[in-house]
């Protein structure tokens, strides 16, 4: 009978260690998955949640997660959207997980997103990395780092005797782009 106890005793350490040796490369296996997560892919979680942002300008935004593209997101709040590149946002807040990542995500970058823009003679309000406001009009043209706005009032429409001037700013400098309807 001591045999026997002896005996399944040992076969006792050695399944608990087996079993740790399980969790241990479980528990490696999980961070080295972490550790290979950009902040998109952690964002995407929060997919039609509210999130809250903080721009690098110290502007804070906030509403409803509701795109993500390739290097930007679309932060849906009170009727508008914004268009956020990645690269602006300082730290980001959700309280609560989403439906998650959409099957066949956009992977549409900033640049492609903005001639969408374009496209449909959309009037922007162009929010700056300083948080100051940039331009206020219709994007004319997007290029490889740069965006061309035709200036004029909010209210009004992009014709010739309406436009007051043209700006040109570099992506670098874009924190946020609001469509105006």
């Amino acid at each position: 009978m001591r045999w026997e106890s002896l005996f399944a005793d040992l076969e006792a350490q050695f399944e608990a260690e087996s079993a740790q040796e399980r969790m241990n490369e479980v528990q490696e296996i999980v961070r080295i998955e972490r550790a290979r997560q950009t902040l998109l892919q952690r964002l995407e979680r929060h997919l039609g949640s509210r999130v809250d942002l903080q721009l690098l300008g110290a502007e804070r935004r906030s509403g409803n997660l509701s795109s993500i593209g390739r290097d930007w997101l679309m932060l849906a709040h009170a009727g508008t959207e914004e268009l956020i590149p990645i690269r602006a946002v300082a730290w980001w807040k959700a309280l609560a997980a989403g439906r998650g990542p959409e099957n066949g995500q956009r992977r549409v970058g900033f640049s492609q997103a903005l001639r969408v823009l374009v496209r449909d003679r959309a009037r922007v309000r162009i929010g700056g990395m300083d948080g100051q406001l940039l331009a206020t009009g219709t994007l004319d043209q997007v290029g490889q780092d740069f965006v061309e706005v035709a200036l004029h009032e909010q209210d009004d429409f992009r014709r010739g005797p309406a436009v007051m001037g043209r700006s040109l700013i570099p992506f670098s400098a874009i924190a946020r782009v609001r469509r105006e309807e």
